[in-house]
C-alpha cells in the first residue's frame, strides 16, 4: 500500500497538481487515498529520499521547491553526463536502442494528442534513461538515475512553460534521428539544444511564477501554500477527472 501511495503523490508532485511548496498533510492524503496513515508516512520517507519532498522538524512534510541555483547545479551535470552517453549511443547503438527510441517517440506523440502531460513526462524520463543505458555501465546508470530524481522534480516546473512539450518531443526526434544514423556529432549539439532549452524554460518558469521559491526568503523552510483540504480536493478532483476520462 506504501507504494501505492508513492506513486499517487509522486504523480501529483510531477504534474504540479500539488505545487512546490505546498504542505503534505498525512491525514488528508490517508482520506484521499482512503490509506491509514502509515502507508501515507512510509511514502512520504521515500520521496523525501527521492529528493521530491522535504521534512521540517516539528512542521511536516512540503513539496520541494525548485530555485534558480537548483536548475544550474542540476543542468551542468546533467549536460556534461548527457553528452557523453548520447555521444556513445550515436557511436554504438543497434536496432534495440533506437528501436526503443521510436516505439517511446510514437507513444509520446501520442500522449500530446491526448493532453497527456504526465504521460509525456514519464516517456521523457524514459528516452533519456535508454540513451543512459546503452553506456552499459552500472555507474553510469546509478548516476543517471540520480540526476533522473532531479530531474523529475523539475518537469513539474516545467509544465506551466507553454509550448514547452512540444518543443521537447521535436528535440527528441533530432536525437534519435542522429543515434539512428550513427552521427556523434549531431547527436551531441541535437542533445546539447534540448537540454538548454529545457534550462532556459525552467529558470523561465520559475521566474516568472509569484509563487516561485526565487521569491522566498528561505528555501530550507518552505511556506506552506495549501491547507489540509486542499491536499484531499487537489486528488480527489485529479481522481474524478481519471473516472470521467476511462
Amino acid at each position: 500500500m506504501s507504494e501505492a501511495a508513492h506513486q499517487a503523490i509522486r504523480r501529483n508532485i510531477i504534474t504540479g497538481v500539488l505545487a512546490p511548496g505546498s504542505k503534505l498533510v498525512v491525514a488528508a492524503l490517508a482520506q484521499a487515498l482512503k490509506l491509514s496513515a502509515t502507508p501515507i508516512n512510509e511514502a512520504l520517507a521515500g520521496l523525501e529520499r527521492e529528493g521530491l519532498v522535504t521534512y521540517a522538524p516539528h512542521r511536516g512534510y512540503f513539496v520541494r521547491t525548485v530555485t534558480p541555483e537548483d536548475i544550474e547545479v542540476t543542468y551542468s551535470v546533467r549536460e556534461a553526463f548527457e553528452l557523453l552517453a548520447v555521444r556513445n549511443a550515436a557511436k554504438n547503438a543497434d536496432k534495440t536502442v533506437t528501436g526503443q527510441l521510436k516505439e517511446i517517440l510514437q507513444q509520446a506523440r501520442q500522449s500530446l494528442r491526448e493532453a497527456d502531460t504526465s504521460r509525456f513526462s514519464d516517456l521523457d524520463m524514459e528516452f533519456h534513461r535508454v540513451i543512459w543505458n546503452s553506456l552499459n555501465n552500472s555507474l553510469a546508470t546509478r548516476v543517471g538515475e540520480l540526476i533522473g530524481v532531479q530531474i523529475r522534480l523539475l518537469v513539474a516546473t516545467t509544465a506551466r512553460a507553454p509550448g514547452r512539450f512540444r518543443g521537447a518531443f521535436d528535440e527528441h526526434t533530432e536525437i534519435y534521428k542522429a543515434i539512428k544514423n550513427h552521427d556523434p556529432v549531431r547527436a551531441e549539439s541535437s542533445m546539447r539544444k534540448h537540454l538548454r532549452n529545457a534550462k532556459t524554460a525552467l529558470e523561465r518558469a520559475v521566474l516568472e511564477d509569484p509563487g516561485a521559491p526565487a521569491s522566498r526568503a528561505s528555501k530550507t523552510k518552505p511556506k506552506p501554500r495549501s491547507t489540509p483540504v486542499n491536499n484531499r480536493q487537489e486528488f480527489n478532483t485529479k481522481h474524478a477527472m481519471r473516472k470521467k476520462a476511462a
